[in-house]
């Protein structure tokens, strides 16, 4: 078999990739969304894709220790995170928080994804309540039964989905 030849995948296989791709993206660049990457580590990543810290940190999220992520505790959650992207204590997470060889990536592609789906009010900025009243596209498609929580087992699920979206 020729090095280059790659297998055929099922029609399943094939139907759900899309979606794994579309939740791998989610949690990629929504560990904002999920709302626990920290500013630093999202834009010196911007283009790779960190899924497991993501899961990793809605997992932490489990306050009440459940076995599952509501959407309550999610937002509370990033309350908490909130001072991680705020660096500078002026009440909006901008430019001026990352650190210096970080800031010329503000207006790469991923944060500008990031402060489209954030600033509501399009000042260039995001404030403390844009942040923790935003969207959850991560959450939401790890929600595989709309419950409105996350159980390990739709964590488990969304790993599962990442993975093969990789390969």
């Amino acid at each position: 078999m020729p090095s280059n030849h790659r297998p055929t995948r099922s029609k399943t296989a094939r139907a759900k990739t899309p979606r794994a791709i579309a939740l791998a993206a989610c949690l990629s660049i929504g560990g904002f969304a999920i709302g626990t990457f920290s500013a630093a580590a999202l834009a010196a990543t911007a283009g790779a894709a960190m899924p497991a810290e993501a899961i990793e940190r809605m997992r932490q999220a489990d306050t009440n220790r459940d076995g599952a992520v509501s959407r309550t505790e999610l937002l509370a959650r990033r309350q908490d995170e909130w001072q991680r992207f705020d660096r500078n204590g002026d009440g909006y997470f901008s430019q001026d928080d990352l650190p210096g060889f970080l800031r010329e990536r503000w207006n790469g592609e991923r944060l500008a994804r990031m402060r489209e789906g954030f600033d509501a009010d399009h000042d260039g900025r995001i404030s403390r309540a844009e942040f923790t009243s935003g969207p959850t596209l991560g959450f939401d498609m790890a929600d595989a039964d709309h419950d409105g929580r996350v159980t390990e087992a739709e964590l488990a699920a969304a790993t599962a989905a990442v993975k093969a979206a990789r390969r």
